[in-house]
């Protein structure tokens, strides 16, 4: 009997490791309720372009309205980054 045990060892081994793996995955992706889920919320992508486009202005170069624009061709900020580059104050 022994020597049977071991002979299947290794499948037992195998199958205790692949559902230890999955109960644990499916334990993780459950919040307890009142959290708000695992995953943190997307973040502003309006701030973000804002944030960047004060970076653009503090730093004042052609080179990052140019940047800027070609990042976010469409943007409302992009028309005023091409304002700043028709007046021609730039260093």
């Amino acid at each position: 009997m022994l020597v049977e045990f071991r002979k299947q060892w290794p499948l037992a081994a195998l199958f205790w490791a692949i559902t230890g793996f999955f109960s644990g995955a499916v334990q993780a992706a459950q919040a307890p309720t009142g959290t708000g889920g695992i995953m943190t919320p997307a973040p502003d992508a309006e701030a973000a372009v804002q944030v960047e486009y004060d970076g653009v202005t503090r730093k004042g170069t052609r080179e990052a309205y140019e940047r800027f624009i070609r990042r976010h061709p469409e943007h409302p900020l992009a028309q005023k980054a091409r304002d700043v580059l028709a007046a021609g104050t730039l260093r």
